[in-house]
């Protein structure tokens, strides 16, 4: 696991120049505390920071073949490199390291840019072809690592693992994307392909890049999709049976480090299935990691333990207060740019909680999107019979009932529930299935900005038509895979376990298991009465009953609270001080005053929105003035 950057030039032979390089590897120093590395040549630079866990004696990077002519920086894990490295060996290609880079430098010689469908990991890569003069960036199926691209002024394509990273670059343009500022608070994050800059790119997941000197840079190229059709003729039983041997065989493949390996434990199925799988094959107790808080609502610090103690895990938890909000500046200037995910600060802490004792902890992380564990879900199933009502009449109803509700002052609270469900009840499906998840509706964003060009919600119904499924309700779980998932949680899980040097490994993000549940019947997954149908029946071989019967909390923290209390005074500040950070004036000042007094004064719970505007201001304050 490590961070990379590099720098290509796209018109000339120049060589880059070397004092820029160190620049941006040093803004990845968290990321790779064992090792740096840096080299140049005719038209390129690549740069690496290093965390050692697979071949960690010699797999220094950057890392080049026999003749000098391929030169590659990577960031992830490749979990059957053992397996690719037995098949070239007997091509006749030798090896000169012990570590999973190597693979693909092999792999290259033997089959070009088309070496990322024999991968499987978490990856992102930057391969310089330096006979050939070309440059080839891939990010791995799912987006586990991001991989940033931009272009500067003087005809230099500049990437790297995190945003910071290129901005070291001093002729890096800084023009925001209005666009991408109006999508951050209706989702809480930038979706790839847009960053907050429009001079720089997200590379999306299971795309790759080719770029040659002297020749136009084109979009990326998808080189995977996951397939939810055509569906397996299986019964449930052997559904069942089957996918338990996948998530056995992908928590086996992830249990490979040269380093002390452990596990994130919360008190849900996802992370408890992981967990007792990876119990099966070591012979020691798993190390458990638990965060936890002292609003009930929020903590799961008891469910944990218990699971903790019917598998058999050496358990560990600790209490996350207020104040560690502090965290939230180093964290911002990690992101590189906005981003607002509440979940985002309990992840750090438990990754820095968690690398006190170990270097690898495996998660649940995907469950969700993968067996269809979100309460929407059941919604969207709800939804299609709720149709049959005229849309008229739908909104009439809810605009009565809604009247008559107070406001929700809290956040998961049943009131909040049932006015979120009455909202959806009255939209149409993709209105329906955005509202469990913005933060703004489109109104309120244009309100508080000036109208961008086009919308997140335009793009979600081209990857819907686009996509592989069918069912209305399957729509939105290969949307949430291919979307929500890389762009918001992947990429928190990313920068909050790197930013203390901690690799993370998510077995429910396996290929083969990934392919073989999107092809199931959708109500082996989830309806309107059922979620994680599959996962809860693979789950009773392995655990007490009660642990998939528990209501799904989520990683959150208690925002509204924290908000009035402990982060008061900066919550007041947004609004009495917006001029002074808002230097550019694109936030309506009305409207930031409304949201912030409304909230602190107890009369709505505006949690959401005002920790948005908290967020964009740290990244103001720690990214955008670099």
């Amino acid at each position: 696991m490590c961070g990379l950057a590099g720098i290509f030039d796209l018109r000339e032979g120049r060589v880059p120049d070397a004092a820029l390089l160190e620049r941006m590897n040093a803004r990845l120093v968290h990321r790779g505390p064992d090792a740096e590395g840096v080299d140049c040549g005719p038209g390129w630079g690549l740069a690496s920071r290093r965390l050692a866990i697979i071949g960690v004696s010699d797999g220094r990077m950057p890392m080049a073949n026999e003749d000098g002519s391929l030169h590659l920086v990577f960031n992830g894990e490749i979990y059957n490199h053992r397996a690719l490295r037995e098949r070239l060996q007997q091509r006749g290609h030798q090896f000169r390291t012990h570590a999973d880079t190597e693979v693909i430098l092999h792999l290259y010689e033997e089959r070009g840019a088309d070496l990322v469908n024999d991968l499987e990991g978490m990856f992102a890569f930057a391969l310089v072809d330096a006979t050939r003069q070309e440059l080839l960036l891939a990010r791995d199926r799912l987006g586990q690592k991001p991989l940033h691209y931009g272009f500067t002024h003087d005809g230099l394509l500049v990437f790297g693992s995190e945003l910071q990273a290129l901005l070291a670059c001093p002729t890096l343009p800084r023009d925001l994307d209005t666009r991408a500022l109006a999508d951050y608070f209706g989702l809480g994050y930038v979706p790839a392909p847009r960053s907050i800059y429009r001079a720089v790119r997200q590379l999306p997941p299971a795309h790759r890049l080719t770029v040659r000197r002297g020749d136009e840079v084109g979009p990326p190229e998808r080189w995977w999709r996951l397939r939810y059709m055509p569906k397996q003729d299986v019964s449930f039983a052997e559904a069942v049976t089957r996918t338990g041997e996948l998530i056995d065989r992908a928590v086996e493949r992830r249990l490979e480090a040269e380093v002390p390996l452990g596990a994130f434990l919360s008190g849900g199925i996802d992370s408890a299935v992981v967990v007792a799988h990876m119990q099966r094959h070591l012979d020691r107790p798993v190390r458990s990691f638990t965060i936890g808080f002292a609003e009930p609502r929020y903590d799961e610090r008891s469910e944990a333990a218990e699971v903790a103690r019917q598998v058999g895990t050496e358990h560990r938890e600790r209490l996350a207060e207020p104040a560690d909000a502090d965290l939230l500046r180093r964290l911002v200037r990690h992101y590189g740019e906005p981003y607002c995910d509440s979940s985002l600060l309990p992840t750090a802490l438990l990754s820095r909680f968690t690398r006190e004792a170990v270097t690898v902890a495996l998660s649940g992380d995907g469950g969700d999107e993968l067996f269809g564990g979100y309460r929407r879900y059941s919604f969207l199933a709800l939804h299609r019979y709720l149709r049959l009502v005229p849309g008229p009449l739908r909104r009439t109803l809810a605009k009565g009932m809604l009247a008559v509700l107070p406001a929700a002052r809290a956040g998961r609270t049943a009131l909040e529930e049932v006015r979120r469900s009455l909202v959806a009840f009255a939209q149409e499906p993709l209105s329906c299935f955005a509202g469990f998840q913005q933060i703004l509706n489109r109104e309120a964003v244009d309100s508080l900005l000036a109208p961008a060009a086009g919308h997140y919600l335009e793009d979600w119904e081209c990857f819907i038509q686009a996509g592989t499924a069918r069912d209305s309700v399957e729509q939105f779980l290969e949307l949430d895979t291919a979307c929500y998932l890389p762009d918001d949680l992947h990429r928190k899980v990313d920068i909050a376990s790197m930013a203390c040097g901690l690799e993370v490994r998510a077995p429910f993000m396996d290929r083969e298991l990934q392919e073989f549940v999107a092809a199931l019947p959708r109500e082996y997954k989830c309806g309107v009465r059922t979620r994680k149908r599959l996962l809860q029946a693979h789950a009773r071989s392995l655990l007490p009953a009660a642990v998939g019967q528990r209501p799904k909390r989520g990683f959150g923290v208690p925002v509204a609270e924290w908000l009035r209390g402990g982060l008061r005074e900066q919550t007041q500040a947004l609004a009495v001080d917006l001029a002074s950070w808002d230097r550019r004036g694109l936030l309506n000042p009305d409207l930031v005053a409304h949201l912030v007094g409304e909230h602190l004064a107890g009369r709505r719970n505006y949690a959401f929105p005002v920790w948005a505007l908290l967020c964009l201001r740290l990244w103001y304050e720690e990214v955008d003035s670099l």
